[in-house]
């Protein structure tokens, strides 16, 4: 291979690397928020049904001493809800849903592009890396951005991508020749 040809390589293999690392980091994020939202629902749920079962025993048997639970109780709930409020989670958890799954197309579009390179001329490649560069970029401004903790995250994950060689092939019961 020529040498303008291994840069290229080098430089669509990079590329592509870094957005399954952004697409892990994106799902990291999205089971991150999953967890908090549905943490916070909970508590919530709990929260109001002490509160509510504190005044209503506080009523009906009778213990006034219940209803300071019931307002402890509500006042938790009512500073959750407060600091909840500053979230939207069900809409950044749809934004990095939607970046994930765009940068999955991303990521077949570069393995198509090193698939389909040594049949490709220089300019070819080019023309292709320069499109899906684009695409990664519009996507980049489109969607929230991940963080430290989920690009450590899937740097961890990323091992789940790899496979031994023919193993998606045996998976899939397909016949490879290995022979090239």
């Amino acid at each position: 291979m020529e040498n303008a040809k291994k840069k290229l390589m080098r430089q669509i293999s990079d590329a592509a690397g870094n957005v399954l690392y952004t697409y892990d980091a994106h799902w990291v994020v999205v089971n991150r928020l999953r967890t908090r939202q549905a943490v916070l629902k909970i508590t919530q749920i709990c929260l109001t049904a002490l509160s509510t079962g504190g005044f209503l025993a506080s009523v009906i048997a009778g213990f006034p001493e219940l209803s300071w639970v019931g307002g402890f109780t509500s006042a938790i709930a009512l500073g959750l809800n407060l600091y909840s409020f500053n979230f939207n989670l069900p809409t950044d958890i749809k934004s990095h849903t939607d970046a994930a799954n765009d940068l999955w197309d991303v990521r077949e579009a570069y393995k198509s592009l090193l698939c389909d390179f040594e049949e490709l001329s220089n300019e070819e490649i080019r023309i292709k890396r320069d499109q899906i560069s684009q695409k990664v970029s519009q996507i980049n401004k489109k969607y929230p951005g991940t963080d430290n903790e989920a690009f450590t995250k899937a740097q961890e994950n990323i091992k789940n991508y790899m496979f031994d060689e023919g193993e998606s092939a045996r998976a899939l019961n397909i016949e490879v020749d290995n022979d090239e």
